[in-house]
């Protein structure tokens, strides 16, 4: 994070202002205290050292750490920023929700990141997806199966999914192998949405915050649907020390485009 935020962007967008629901200073100092408190209140040298790094980030000397709301709050002003420049002409674009249920985990400290963006980048390569491909890695924990649940929110170069390659992609995809003795509620492991409110749906992509999610059984409308919540202390606990070990390197996903500082430009990849 700290590479990116230090280098010179010419342009911004006033997020802020646009989206009535961005977080203010006021509630990430808040919420900033909310986590100090939860980690000096669990047991373990890596929750006390995290509390203290918090407790010290200042704007004047910022932690760069993508446990801290405050420096979050300050990247996603810059990040959503570039990615709606990227997408300027947002008609050319739409989203895609990624879900790895066959990756899910008991323990978060068991999430393998690396492997999994590895796992999706082959996979588009197989389908020889030549579009560009941009977003971040998101982790819930989903009451109903018990597990932290690994997915994607990217942007995608095309309005055009149901072109050829992105079928091949979306049914091999849909071919993954599900947990044993785990049965999924809804199995929708990909979703394309068309980029129609680009600003929101750009600040929804890079939000850095992991939930619990409750499934609920609405009996009037027979059906379910879920809620978000806090985590529990000690999830939360381990989720903020596991988010701390992240570089922005980690959590973002790159296919066919490159970051030059704040910089965003195609690559093309040679075709054999």
């Amino acid at each position: 994070m700290k590479r990116f935020m230090r280098a010179r962007m010419d342009s911004f967008i006033p997020v802020h202002l646009l989206l009535p629901k961005f977080e203010t200073e006021r509630e990430m100092i808040k919420e900033n205290n909310v986590r100090i408190d939860a980690l000096r209140k669990t047991n373990g040298d890596k929750f006390f050292y995290l509390a203290e790094k918090l407790s010290e980030c200042s704007e004047e000397n910022p932690c760069f750490s993508f446990a801290c709301p405050e420096c979050i709050r300050r990247f996603r002003l810059k990040k959503i920023s570039q990615l709606a420049f990227l997408c300027e002409d947002y008609c050319r674009w739409s989203m895609v929700t990624i879900v790895f249920f066959d990756e899910m985990v008991r323990d978060i400290n068991d999430l393998n990141v690396l492997k999994i963006k590895n796992r999706l980048r082959k996979q588009l390569e197989r389908a020889m997806i030549d579009d560009i491909v941009i977003g971040f890695i998101e982790v819930d924990f989903q009451v109903i199966y018990q597990r932290w649940v690994p997915h994607f929110h990217l942007l995608i170069s095309t309005r055009d999914t149901d072109d050829t390659k992105w079928k091949v992609f979306s049914a091999r995809f849909n071919e993954q192998v599900k947990q044993n003795h785990i049965e999924i509620v809804k199995y929708m492991p990909i979703k394309f949405d068309d980029l129609d409110d680009p600003l929101k749906q750009i600040a929804y992509i890079c939000k850095f915050m992991w939930r619990r999610i409750e499934t609920i059984y609405d009996r009037k409308k027979g059906k379910r649907k879920r809620k978000y919540y806090r985590l529990h202390r000690l999830q939360f606990a381990n989720s903020l020390t596991k988010l701390d070990e992240f570089k922005l390197s980690d959590l973002e996903f790159m296919y066919n485009i490159r970051q030059y500082g704040c910089t965003l430009k195609e690559y093309v990849r040679d075709k054999k």
